[in-house]
């Protein structure tokens, strides 16, 4: 994950965050599924820069606590700064499950699993900082798991153009890779990790309308599209973007849908 250690990463991220719904929304169901309660505590694995521990401090009520692991200083240092709420302290890295109080009745990770390699040996970490009756939320986005997103309306319906137009500037199509995982990842990968830590499980999914415009502003942190852009700098990036986005239909739209789950500890 020390691609997301860039303080233009962290700055562009929380403006898209501040300004679109994606990840937003996307943090509601997880907490959602994730059935927090009040006097929960919870350890936000991945935190980025806040917005996950967020949304479940609405639910935690005064009792409450969230750890935020953030490995990136970056992310870590932005959400320190926006998110001050003495229910919260934050951490560089994962506690020892062997330590005193190492462990939690939620652990959390939003759209970060797709990062964790080998998968198997990071749910086992997750799983042994729950504590008994405990669960482990997170989710992905579908199309990191190789199942394609649902056609929306417009000349576009898959948003395809837009990554077109920008790679036929830089790399060759075939070539192009906007923050896909290292390796294949897939449901039964993950179930049989779940599995494996001693973990019972339910699957969940949402969708979520992600238009044109959306789409393009998330293309412009940096860290998801180094492949695309062959290294040129957050600026430049987004105005290669927004020319490329003034040439295609700003009123498609796709159906993007996400994976779930929520594992729990006998």
């Amino acid at each position: 994950m020390s691609g997301w250690d860039h303080a233009a990463t962290a700055e562009r991220y929380e403006r898209f965050c501040r300004t679109h719904a994606r990840y937003r929304r996307a943090n509601e169901v997880l907490v959602g599924e994730a059935d927090l309660a009040s006097g929960h505590s919870v350890l936000d694995f991945g935190a980025g820069t806040g917005r996950t521990a967020s949304a479940a401090l609405r639910r935690l009520g005064r009792r409450g606590t969230v750890v935020c692991v953030e490995p990136a200083a970056a992310m870590r240092a932005a959400g320190e700064r926006l998110l001050r709420d003495r229910r919260v302290a934050w951490r560089e890295a994962l506690p020892d499950a062997r330590d005193a109080g190492a462990r939690f009745d939620r652990v959390l990770a939003g759209a970060v699993i797709w990062q964790l390699e080998p998968l198997d040996e990071w749910i086992a970490r997750l799983a042994a900082l729950l504590r008994p009756g405990g669960a482990l939320a997170f989710n992905v986005p579908a199309l990191y798991l190789g199942e394609p997103d649902e056609p929306g309306a417009g000349r576009d319906p898959l948003l395809l153009d837009l990554v077109a137009r920008l790679a036929a500037d830089a790399v060759p199509v075939g070539r192009v890779a906007t923050a896909p995982p290292r390796a294949p990842l897939r449901r039964s990968t993950i179930n049989e990790a779940l599995t494996s830590a001693g973990l019972a499980f339910r699957a969940w999914e949402f969708r979520y309308r992600l238009t044109q415009t959306v789409f393009a502003r998330w293309l412009a942190i940096p860290v998801l599209t180094d492949t695309l852009f062959a290294g040129a700098a957050p600026g430049e990036r987004e105005r290669r973007i927004e020319r490329a986005l003034g040439e295609v239909d700003q009123r498609s739209f796709k159906w993007e849908r996400w994976r779930g789950w929520t594992a729990w500890k006998p």
